[in-house]
């Protein structure tokens, strides 16, 4: 750094979107080097991907709703017929709700891979190809859990604004919910299953009572949600706690280290 050789004794991977396949060098040559790190390469990876963050739910057997990806457009809509509409589509890697659509039609799906496919030959998908995720009826409203080392320190829920479905846009109300067993217990193994240290787990409770994963961020914002929340940043003092006890002994503070919020005291 600035022409001076640095010796960490730990690194946080915290890149996305445009910045990802360079960071992912990085932190991947920091590994090598035997550098611990807080979110690999490859965490980053799963949680930025779409496609890679419903396998891994998948072959964890983490509730998630069903998805459809691909490219050959036949294939598209005959899978989407299977799945049933609504869907929604999802850019393979996006953030804040950027470029999520609802598709509730053949017709949809048809005018909305024209739009997004202008290259296509109106066969194939060219590309990333188009992920498709069954449509949660939750009543615009969704809940964001915060785990630090796996495990879940706070959680809030976000709703929707007036006539819109998206809760995890810009001007979405947000209140902390009780983290209970059953949340808890499903974002910490969601934040498993993508191998995520520092992890923003996102699932909604539907119409019926049953919990789904949407997906685990792992790039998430820990302070900003205290603020618009006017509650103590819960978890950015946790996630300080933590990686102060891993810079001093990484595989000790993976094994040993937990929340001290109250909800949590003695697990």
């Amino acid at each position: 750094m600035n022409g001076k050789q640095v010796t960490p004794s730990l690194v946080i991977g915290w890149v996305y979107e445009d910045d990802l396949l360079l960071g992912m060098n990085q932190l991947e040559t920091f590994r090598l080097a035997g550098i611990p790190v807080v979110n690999t390469a490859m965490t980053l990876l799963r949680g930025q991907s779409k496609y890679l963050n419903s396998a891994l739910m998948a072959a964890s057997d983490v509730q998630h709703p069903d998805v459809v990806w691909g490219q050959q457009v036949e294939t598209l809509n005959t899978a989407a017929d299977t799945l049933g509409y609504p869907l929604v589509y999802k850019p393979m890697m996006s953030s804040l709700g950027r470029g999520v659509v609802r598709v509730d039609n053949r017709d949809d799906l048809s005018g909305l891979v024209a739009e997004r496919n202008p290259e296509g030959d109106g066969y194939r998908v060219k590309n990333e190809g188009f992920y498709l995720q069954k449509h949660i009826d939750a009543e615009a409203r969704d809940i964001r859990v915060m785990c630090v080392n796996y495990r879940a320190v706070i959680s809030y829920q976000r709703t929707a604004p007036a006539g819109q479905w998206r809760s995890n846009t810009p001007g979405c109300e947000r209140v902390v919910v009780e983290l209970t067993d059953e949340i808890r217990v499903l974002a910490e193994r969601a934040s498993e299953a993508v191998g995520g240290l520092f992890t923003g787990v996102d699932l909604a409770k539907d119409v019926h009572g049953r919990l789904y994963i949407y997906e685990v961020n792992t790039c998430p914002t820990f302070f900003e949600p205290s603020q618009a929340l006017g509650v103590p940043p819960v978890a950015l003092t946790e996630a300080g706690s933590f990686l102060y006890a891993a810079s001093q002994d990484f595989e000790r503070a993976r094994q040993q280290w937990r929340p001290t919020v109250h909800a949590h005291a003695g697990r």
